[in-house]
C-alpha cells in the first residue's frame, strides 16, 4: 500500500485518506474496479415504473432492464423455476442491448440479429448459426449470471460471483431486527445528484462527532437524542450506531428490539443506524426504514448519485417524521455541509486529518476499509 493511502489500524495514530482520494478521477476509477466490483449493491428502481423492483419481476418470465453504476443489466424471473436472476444487458453476439423495456416470456430475442436465450441465460438459437458449427455454442455465448438476492423487498446484485452471501453481510442487521416486523409499504423513492464525493457522504453518515455542531440545539437532532448515550458497534461488513431518544415517546417500544438495547432508566432507542460497506445506509426508526445509497458517478469524483427510499411500518408515525425525527431537516443540513467540505477538498489546502479516538471509530473503520479495498490484489 502506498504511504499516502495507508490508514493505520491504531486509531490513535491513524490519518484519514488523502484529499486526492476524494477528488481525482483516477482514484474513483480504481474504486469502481475494486471496491464496487466486489460489493453487493442495491439495484435501483426504473424511472418509468413507480412500483418497487420486486413487484416488477414478480411474475414468471418477467424481465426489466436496470443500470447499476453505469453498467447495463437486466433482472429476469425464471419461466420454469421462478428463480430470480441478473444478467448483463448485452448480447453475446454483437453486443446490442437485449432488454429495452419491461417484457415477459419463456425466451428472450436480441432485437439486432435474433439471438435467442432462455430465462436461465442459456443460448437457444440464432438465424444462420447451424448445428454444424464446430465448438458452438461456447460458454461465452451464454449470458453470465450475476449474484442477486432479496432483502426485505429490496433487490441486491454484485458483479463478483465470489461475493459473500448477502445473508452473511446482513446477518448482524437481521439479528438486531429480530423482533421488529419489516416495513412493507414504500412511500418514497427519490434519486438526485448532490455535491461531494460518495465517500464524503458515507463518512458523514458514520460521523456522530458533527451532530452537536451541524445539527446543533436548539431545534436540531442534538435536541432530539441523548447524545451522551451514542454507541458505535463495528462489524466486518457493517457498522451499527444507535442512541437513546431525549423523549421516550420518540423511541422504539422495548419489546420491538432485542434485550441488549433495554435501559434500566426507561430510555428508548431513537434509531438504529446501520451502514453496510461501501455505500449503503439503513436507518431504522419507529416509523419505518430510510434507505440511503451514496452511489459514485463514473468520471465525476466531486458528485454523488443519492438514492433515498422510505419504507413505512407505522403510517401515523411516518406523518410525524419531520417533526419528531427531523428527517428533512437533517438531510438539508448534511447536503449543505458536504458541499462546503467539497470546496475545501479541492482547495489544495487539505492535509490528512486525524481521528478523535472515541467519537470517530466508525469513520476510521470506513477509511481503513476503503484503503485496503483499493489496494487489495484482484
Amino acid at each position: 500500500m502506498s504511504d499516502d493511502l495507508a490508514v493505520d489500524a491504531d486509531i490513535r495514530v491513524a490519518e484519514t485518506l488523502p484529499a486526492r482520494a476524494f477528488v481525482e478521477p483516477a482514484f474513483l476509477e480504481r474504486e469502481l474496479a475494486t471496491i464496487f466490483t466486489h460489493a453487493w449493491q442495491l439495484l435501483p428502481e426504473r424511472g418509468d415504473d413507480p412500483r418497487p423492483l420486486d413487484e416488477q419481476v414478480a411474475a414468471r418470465g418477467a424481465r426489466v432492464p436496470v443500470s447499476l453504476l453505469g453498467r447495463p443489466l437486466f433482472v429476469q424471473r425464471g419461466w420454469d423455476d421462478d428463480t430470480l436472476r441478473a444478467f448483463p444487458n448485452t448480447c453475446t453476439h454483437a453486443w446490442h442491448p437485449l432488454v429495452l423495456g419491461a417484457s415477459r416470456g419463456p425466451t428472450l430475442v436480441c432485437p439486432q440479429h435474433g439471438r435467442r436465450f432462455d430465462c436461465t441465460g442459456r443460448f437457444v438459437s440464432q438465424p444462420s448459426f447451424g448445428k454444424d458449427m464446430p465448438n458452438f455454442p461456447r460458454e461465452c455465448d451464454h449470458l453470465a449470471s450475476l449474484p442477486i438476492a432479496a432483502w426485505r423487498r429490496m433487490l441486491f446484485a454484485s458483479f463478483d460471483s465470489r461475493a459473500p452471501g448477502l445473508g452473511t453481510v446482513f446477518g448482524d442487521i437481521d439479528a438486531s431486527l429480530a423482533k421488529l416486523p419489516p416495513p412493507l409499504e414504500r412511500a418514497k423513492s427519490e434519486v438526485r445528484e448532490v455535491a461531494g464525493n460518495w465517500k464524503q457522504h458515507a463518512w458523514n453518515y458514520l460521523d456522530h462527532f458533527h451532530i452537536g455542531h451541524v445539527h446543533r440545539a436548539p431545534h436540531g437532532l442534538a435536541d432530539a437524542i441523548d447524545l451522551g448515550s451514542y454507541t458505535t458497534e463495528l462489524g466486518e461488513h457493517a457498522v451499527l450506531q444507535w442512541v437513546y431518544a431525549a423523549r421516550p415517546a420518540d423511541g422504539f417500544l422495548p419489546e420491538q428490539l432485542p434485550e441488549r438495547f433495554a435501559d434500566p432508566k426507561g430510555r428508548r432507542v431513537f434509531a438504529l443506524w446501520w451502514f453496510v460497506f461501501p455505500n449503503l445506509a439503513l436507518s431504522f426508526y419507529p416509523w419505518g426504514l430510510s434507505v440511503n445509497v451514496y452511489q459514485p458517478i463514473a468520471g465525476r469524483p466531486d458528485a454523488t448519485r443519492f438514492i433515498w427510499e422510505h419504507w413505512i411500518a407505522d403510517r401515523s408515525l411516518y406523518a410525524e417524521r419531520d417533526q419528531r425525527w427531523l428527517d428533512g431537516q437533517v438531510d438539508a443540513e448534511d447536503v449543505d455541509t458536504l458541499a462546503q467540505v467539497s470546496r475545501g477538498l479541492r482547495s489544495g489546502f487539505a492535509p490528512r486529518g486525524r481521528f478523535a479516538p472515541t467519537e470517530e471509530q466508525a469513520a476510521h473503520w470506513f477509511h481503513r476499509k476503503v484503503a485496503l479495498g483499493v489496494t487489495a490484489p484482484p
